[in-house]
This record gives C-alpha cells, structure tokens and sequence, in this order.
C-alpha cells in the first residue's frame, strides 16, 4: 500500500511528534503545514481509508475522543474546528491521502468556515454526531463541525483538493500559502507539539 502515513507509522518516525495516543490507537500530532499553531491531527496509527469507514459504534468513541482533542487545543488557541475530506474506495475527491486524518485547526471566526464550505457545496447535511456518517455518506464526503454539537456532510463533488486548508489559510490572511507540500510550518508544528504536550503533563499532574 502506498500510504505516507502507514510508512512513518511502521517506521515510527512520528514517535517524537506525537502528542498522545488513545487506547483504540489513534493519535494526536502537529501537522505538516500547520497554518497555525494548534492545527494537528487525529487519525489512526492503522491504516483506514475514512472515518465513514467504521461502524456507527466504532465512531462515536473516536468522536468522543475527537472532541477530547478538540477541547485540549481549544483551551490554548481558542475556537477549533474539526473537518475530514473522506475518500471512499481510493476516491480522494476534496482528499490529498488515503490515510483518514481529521483536521483540528484553530480559527478566528468558525461560521465563516462553514460558509465557505455552502458556498462551494450548498447547505449540506446536518448531522446530530459524526457518528452519523457511515448511514449518510456515499462515495467521497466532506466533513466539518464548526464547533461542539454541530455537524455537517458533503459529497465531495465541486470541492477542490485540500479545500479545508484553503478556507482556514484565506481566513488566516495566507491564502496563498495553504498547500502543506511548498509550505511545511515547521515552526508552528514544532511549538504546538511543545504547548499541548506541555499541557498534557499540566493535566496530569493535577
């Protein structure tokens, strides 16, 4: 299989930028391309085309543990949104990897977000939980959840590759600068992996 990921994975080269690890084995880590500090990662350490991919049951932990993520960053950098491109059957659509990525990016304002995805998209699906999408996604998808307790779905259609990067980079005032390939942010994915592994031991200790 031609996956990155599963590559650095087996080879544990992420061991030293990986913030945590649940029980189920996913993990949390600094993105390459971190548009800002806080944007990480959570995914799987096996490979799994897409969180759709799991049964409804299998997906509410890893949205329970999601949200976990999300409250970790957002009490650092504020307002987190939580977004996958899912590929489906090697079907990259707004995707640019195979290997299920949920992207956790701190933004100024999360409803200019989700504009933007309607403006590409239409309204969307509105979802109680992400557990909802292996029911209601067919084919590729888009995800996003602008905040805690608010869910939307796309099909991929119309979508352009790395979109949710675009979105965020545009609203960071860097449009230009939002493919992760020819702009790393190796600064601001070193720092976040130094603040919220910090944190971590904080919570820890407590």
């Amino acid at each position: 299989m031609n996956c990155d990921f599963c590559v650095e994975f087996t080879a544990r080269e992420s061991k030293n930028r990986i913030i945590t690890e649940t029980p189920d084995g996913w993990v949390l880590l600094p993105t390459v391309g971190a548009l800002t500090r806080g944007y990480s990662l959570f995914m799987p350490l096996e490979h799994l085309d897409a969180a759709a991919d799991l049964t409804s049951t299998d997906l509410e932990r890893v949205a329970q543990e999601a949200e976990q993520m999300r409250a970790l960053i957002q009490a650092r950098y504020g307002p987190v949104i939580l977004a996958e491109h899912g590929p489906r059957g090697c079907e990259l659509g707004a995707s640019c990897c195979s290997h299920c990525h949920l992207h956790l990016i701190p933004v100024p304002d999360p409803d200019a977000i989700t504009a933007a995805y309607e403006k590409a998209g239409g309204p969307g699906s509105q979802l109680t939980s992400m557990s909802e999408l292996p029911a209601v996604v067919n084919g590729s998808y888009l995800y996003l959840s602008p905040r805690p307790g608010e869910h939307y779905s796309w099909p991929s259609a119309g979508f352009a590759r790395q979109f949710v990067r675009r979105v965020c980079a545009d609203q960071l005032g860097i449009g230009e600068l939002y493919d992760w390939r020819d702009h790393p942010f190796a600064e601001n994915r070193d720092l976040t992996y130094a603040a919220l592994t910090a944190d971590l031991r904080a919570i820890d200790a407590a």
